[in-house]
């Protein structure tokens, strides 16, 4: 997420890290809560899939 804050702004490119990064300029708590909420959810999920991808690939991880 912060490396889409940075991309946006330099390039100016309209999306999900500008979007946050002006909710916080602005104080616009609510925007930053969902901001917030969102990229931690897609973070958790990441970790899951990636999770689940290295026990799929390495014979030596397994699930009690």
């Amino acid at each position: 997420m912060s490396g889409s804050f940075l991309v946006e702004t330099i390039f100016d490119i309209d999306g999900f890290g500008l979007l946050g990064l002006n909710a916080i300029v602005d104080r616009d708590y609510p925007v930053v809560m969902g901001v917030v909420l969102l990229a931690s959810l897609l973070l958790l999920i990441g970790n899951i899939i990636s999770d689940i991808l290295v026990a799929l690939v390495d014979p030596r991880i397994r699930f009690n």
